[in-house]
C-alpha cells in the first residue's frame, strides 16, 4: 500500500541521507521523496512517497525517530492531505502537430514555456492523475524528454485539527 509521509527536520547536511537509510534499512523503495525549505530557514519538509505494509512502515518509523534533527513525522491517510506535483515535458513538434499539442495543454491547463524549431517544453502543477493523463496523451507525439518533481503535501487541517475544505 502507498503511503504518502511528510518529514519536518532541521536543514543540516546529512539529514536526507539519515532518512533515505533508514527506508532503505527496513527494505521499502523510495517512489518519490522532495525536500525543500520551509517557512523556517532552519527546517526543512520532505514528502516521501513508499509503497509497503503497515508493519514494515512501523519500522521506518521508529527508525526516523532516532534521527536527532527529525522534528515531525506524519503518515498522511487518503484525504487528510493536499498534494501536487510539477512536470516538465519537452515535445518534438511538427507543424500538423502543434494544434493537437495545444489542445492537450489548454485541455489539462499546462502551460507553454519554451519553444524552439523542434520542441515544445509545457509544464504542468497538478495531482498525479492528471500529470498520468497528460503525459499519456502527448506519449504519441514523440516525448523528447520529462522530468516530474514526485509529491509535494501539506496537511488538510489547520492549526486546530479541523480539515480544510
Amino acid at each position: 500500500m502507498k503511503h504518502t509521509l511528510s518529514c519536518l527536520a532541521y536543514n543540516k547536511p546529512g539529514v536526507l541521507a539519515k532518512v533515505a537509510r533508514s527506508f532503505a534499512e527496513e527494505n521499502i523503495n523510495i517512489y518519490s521523496l522532495t525536500a525543500g525549505e520551509v517557512e523556517e530557514e532552519d527546517k526543512s519538509r520532505m514528502t516521501i512517497v513508499v509503497d509497503a505494509d503497515q508493519d514494515t512502515i512501523k519500522g521506518a518509523e521508529k527508525r526516523l525517530s532516532e534521527i536527532e534533527e527529525i522534528i515531525k513525522l506524519y503518515d498522511f491517510q487518503e484525504g487528510d492531505f493536499i498534494a501536487m506535483e510539477l512536470l516538465l515535458i519537452k515535445i518534438k513538434i511538427k507543424p500538423e502537430n502543434i494544434p493537437q499539442i495545444l489542445q492537450i495543454a489548454e485541455l489539462f491547463n499546462a502551460q507553454v514555456i519554451a519553444v524552439s524549431d523542434v520542441s515544445m517544453v509545457l509544464t504542468l502543477a497538478s495531482e498525479e492523475n492528471r500529470i498520468n493523463g497528460m503525459v499519456k496523451m502527448l506519449g504519441p507525439l514523440g516525448i523528447i524528454e520529462m522530468c516530474r518533481s514526485g509529491k509535494l503535501a501539506v496537511s488538510a487541517a489547520d492549526e486546530g485539527g479541523e480539515r480544510i475544505e
